[in-house]
């Protein structure tokens, strides 16, 4: 039995570090996210959609990742019965008022919420109209 846990002590050890290594190598990447303007927060949950790290609150966040792994899941299996060889990289939500980006990563995922931006065509034809209103 003492064989058996010190396997499985290994095993969690290998994870832990893949994990870490993983962790060190995408903080940069959201800390840059984060300095955006439009970037309402980061989420970074476990395979399970249990925050691990955020600036959110945690009721927030973890409905938000519970939520999004469930999606992404069924997003996956759509995917792999249309074409058994492709997988999900990006996952992609934009309502009026926010944008979703969850990306799945093999240890963990990390949800990307932000203002939704309009359309070009939107904003220039907006900005028109300021300018001839002001004549």
């Amino acid at each position: 039995m003492k064989i058996v846990s010190n396997l499985l002590k290994d095993a969690h050890d290998e994870w832990l570090v893949r994990t870490t290594a993983s962790l060190n190598e995408i903080n940069p990447i959201v800390d840059r996210i984060m300095e955006d303007d439009s970037v309402e927060g980061v989420i970074m949950t476990n395979k399970e959609g249990i925050p691990i790290l955020t600036n959110f609150n945690l009721m927030g966040a973890t409905n938000y990742g519970l939520s999004m792994k469930r999606l992404g899941d069924m997003t996956q299996i759509s995917a792999k019965e249309i074409d058994p060889f492709d997988e999900v990289l990006v996952l992609r939500l934009k309502t009026k008022k926010i944008e979703i980006m969850v990306v799945p990563n093999r240890e963990f995922n990390i949800i990307v919420m932000q203002h939704s931006r309009g359309s070009s065509k939107k904003s220039k034809h907006e900005h028109g109209n300021k300018n001839n209103n002001k004549s």
